[in-house]
């Protein structure tokens, strides 16, 4: 007989029926309990090529007693990331880019953590990123022809230590669309307020590291690549 398709992975979304559901539960648990402390929600936006859920349970193990909310990159994403009542919002590399370019949407007062920053990716931009837009040129070019190499060249590009996987980590559609974004996009450095708290890499391989930093009042710098795995390490020291 044939057999059923496997379900595809569930993240703490409000796009997915079991996050209203959960919600509700948790709502009546705390009205059974009163005197129980409610978590902080944290909402993110990812990185590209970088699956969600593996994001998430970083920022759990990096956080633990928190609720995480994890957004892959998309045209959609600050969307989805305001739809959330967070006490705090997030994003990690194309997602600060995304966050960054709607700074004027988000609340003035609500505190915002960026993770290896992103306000112009192409060296030719002149802020901070030192990828020459050539090389993107051709990673697009991989991305449509073979998706998977282009995922890892990008990640040896990056310096990510993430492991392999024999599927893609979100939709090809919104793969394609962030390449694109980071290849043509930049987001205003005056626009940046005093509620932005960076997080960045000194040996960062993406970005001129010193001139990035000028761009936040508020910056915290460490020992780590671009790696999300190292960076998350640093949340709780940053936002203190």
């Amino acid at each position: 007989p044939p057999q059923c398709p496997k379900e595809p992975p569930v993240y703490d979304s409000p796009s997915n029926p079991l996050f209203n559901r959960a919600t509700t539960n948790e709502s009546l648990k705390r009205s059974a309990n009163p005197n129980q402390t409610m978590s902080e929600t944290w909402a993110w936006i990812g990185g590209w090529a970088i699956s969600p859920e593996r994001l998430k349970k970083a920022l759990e193990k990096a956080l633990p007693g928190t609720r995480q909310i994890v957004f892959h990159p998309s045209p959609h994403a600050v969307d989805q990331l305001l739809s959330i009542r967070a006490d705090y919002l997030g994003a990690y590399s194309l997602g600060t880019l995304l966050l960054l370019q709607a700074i004027d949407r988000l609340p003035k007062k609500q505190r915002i953590h960026c993770l290896a920053p992103i306000l112009g990716f192409c060296q030719e931009d002149q802020l901070g990123g030192t990828t020459p837009r050539s090389t993107m040129m051709k990673l697009r070019e991989r991305l449509a022809s073979n998706p998977m190499a282009a995922i890892q060249l990008f990640y040896r590009l990056a310096k990510l230590d993430e492991e392999p996987s024999t599927e893609l980590p979100y939709n090809s559609t919104d793969l394609e669309w962030g390449l694109e974004t980071l290849s043509e996009q930049t987001a205003d450095k005056t626009a940046i307020g005093n509620n932005v708290y960076s997080i960045i890499g000194r040996e960062d391989p993406l970005m001129k590291v010193e001139q990035v930093t000028a761009y936040f009042e508020h910056s915290h710098l460490v020992s780590s690549l671009h790696s999300y795995k190292q960076l998350v390490g640093h949340l709780e020291a940053a936002s203190g």
